[in-house]
């Protein structure tokens, strides 16, 4: 399973890599980011700066790596965000507010650790890329590292 998975974002990485149009100036910036911890039950707030040419931005595509050392089947590991219509412009800023149990979490069943037993929190770094209804695609940009308690 976790091969399948792993095999559908390479594939979905090349996709999108091969997808780039040079002339589309879609690029995508990482400005902040609210912490780099987030506790059970809270919301990560990543904010980006974003520059176009020909068409407004309508998906924020969001992957994510889990590095923890002990390997376990993962859940939600490529999202897409519909982004509201707004007044074409050159540059902009969008804000992403992600969920710690949908958007965050990323061990199906995360494995325990210590004595006594607690769950392990999953550490993560983030990709982010963006799509305008042309269909040109930024680069893809990450976070830092972002610790997901759990």
């Amino acid at each position: 399973m976790k091969i399948k998975c792993l095999l559908a974002t390479l594939t979905l990485l090349i996709v999108v890599s091969c997808n780039k149009n040079p002339n589309s100036q879609l690029t995508l910036k990482i400005t902040s980011v609210s912490g780099n911890v987030v506790p059970i039950g809270a919301q990560l707030q990543v904010t980006f700066d974003f520059t176009e040419k020909d068409n407004v931005i309508d998906t924020i595509g969001m992957i994510k790596l889990r590095i923890n050392q002990d390997q376990t089947p993962t859940i939600r590991d490529t999202i897409f965000y519909g982004v509201p219509t707004y007044p074409k412009s050159s540059k902009g800023q969008l804000q992403l507010v992600l969920d710690h149990d949908f958007d965050l979490a990323s061990a199906i069943s995360p494995p325990t650790v210590g004595n006594p037993p607690i769950n392990e929190s999953d550490s993560l770094i983030l990709r982010f890329f963006a799509k305008d209804a042309g269909t040109n695609v930024s680069d893809t940009v990450n976070s830092g590292l972002i610790i997901v308690l759990r």
